[in-house]
C-alpha cells in the first residue's frame, strides 16, 4: 500500500523536473554533442569523421599562443578581482555612509550588456575620453596615455566587467559569519591582523572561491569585451568566432574544434577547482 504513494510523488516530482531537463538538453547538452560531431567532420562535408581539425590546431603556432593569452586575462582579472573584492567586502560589512551606493555600483557591470560596456570603456579610457582629460593637465602630460587595445587595458576591462561575482560571494558570505568567532580570537589576545588573517580569511573563502570561479569562467569564454576592445588581441572564444566571420565559406569544423577544445580546458579547471575544495581544511 505504502508502494503507490510513493510512485505517485516519484512520477509527479519527475513530471515537474521535465520542463528543466528538456530546456538542459535542448538548449545546452544537445548543441553541445553537435558541436563535438562537428568537429570531427571534414571542412565543408556532411558526412565522413576525420581528426584533421584537431592535426590542423596543433600544426598552428598560433593557437598555444591563444590558449595562454585566454589563460592569462582569465587568471588576471581573476586575481586582481579577489584583490579587489576582499577589502571591499570588508568596508561596506560595517556599512559606512554611502554603503548602498557601493553595492549597487558593484552589481553595475553585471546588468550592463557586454557589448554595451565595451563601447562605454573605450569611450572612457580613450585618448579623448575623461581619463586621459583628467590626467594629462594633472600629471602634466603632452600625449594621452594608451589603454585601449592594450593587454593592460584588456585586463582593466575584464576587471571592471567580471569583478562583480567575486565581490558579491564574498560580501555575503562575509555578512553571514557569525561575529562571535571574531570575538572570541580577539578575548583569546589575537590581534586585528592576526583574527583577519586567520579567522575571518578562512571562513569565508568558499565564498571567495566561489565568486573566482564564476569570474573565471566567464572571462575564459569572454567575447564582447575582447572582440570590441581587445584590437588585435584575441583569445580563445573570439578566435573561434574569427573562423565563421571573417573565412568563407565559413569553416564550421575549424570553429567547432576549437570550440571543444575551450569546453574541455574548461571541463579539466572546474574539475581541478572541485578537486581543491575537497581537499581538507588543516
Amino acid at each position: 500500500m505504502s508502494e503507490a504513494p510513493s510512485r505517485r510523488q516519484s512520477l509527479i516530482t519527475f513530471l515537474l523536473l521535465l520542463p528543466g531537463l528538456a530546456g538542459f538538453f535542448g538548449l545546452f547538452f544537445y548543441p553541445m554533442l553537435v558541436t563535438l560531431a562537428r568537429s570531427f567532420r571534414p571542412e565543408g562535408e556532411a558526412q565522413g569523421w576525420t581528426l584533421e581539425n584537431y592535426a590542423v590546431l596543433v600544426r598552428n603556432s598560433d593557437f598555444p599562443r591563444v590558449i595562454l593569452l585566454t589563460f592569462f586575462l582569465a587568471i588576471s582579472s581573476t586575481v586582481l578581482s579577489i584583490a579587489l573584492s576582499v577589502p571591499l567586502a570588508l568596508l561596506l560589512r560595517h556599512k559606512p555612509t554611502g554603503h548602498r551606493l557601493l553595492r549597487i555600483s558593484m552589481l553595475i557591470p553585471i546588468t550592463v550588456p557586454g557589448l554595451i560596456g565595451a563601447l562605454g570603456l573605450l569611450l572612457f579610457w580613450g585618448s579623448r575620453g575623461w581619463f586621459n582629460l583628467a590626467l594629462m593637465p594633472l600629471l602634466d602630460l603632452k600625449n594621452p596615455i594608451q589603454v585601449n587595445y592594450t593587454l593592460p587595458g584588456l585586463i582593466i576591462f575584464y576587471v571592471w566587467h567580471y569583478f562583480s561575482y567575486t565581490a558579491t560571494t564574498t560580501l555575503s558570505t562575509l555578512e553571514g559569519l557569525d561575529p562571535a568567532f571574531e570575538e572570541a580570537a580577539t578575548v583569546a589576545g589575537a590581534a586585528p591582523g592576526q583574527v583577519l588573517r586567520h579567522v575571518v580569511i578562512p571562513l569565508i573563502m568558499p565564498g571567495i572561491l566561489a565568486g573566482s570561479v564564476l569570474s573565471f569562467m566567464a572571462a575564459f569564454g569572454a567575447f564582447s569585451i575582447p572582440l570590441v576592445t581587445g584590437g588585435s588581441l584575441r583569445p580563445l572564444a573570439v578566435s573561434i568566432y574569427k573562423q565563421i566571420e571573417v573565412f568563407t565559406p565559413a569553416r564550421w569544423s575549424a570553429a567547432s574544434a576549437m570550440a571543444a577544445v575551450m569546453a574541455t580546458l574548461q571541463v579539466i579547471f572546474l574539475a581541478i577547482y572541485m578537486r581543491v575544495l575537497r581537499r581538507p581544511s588543516i
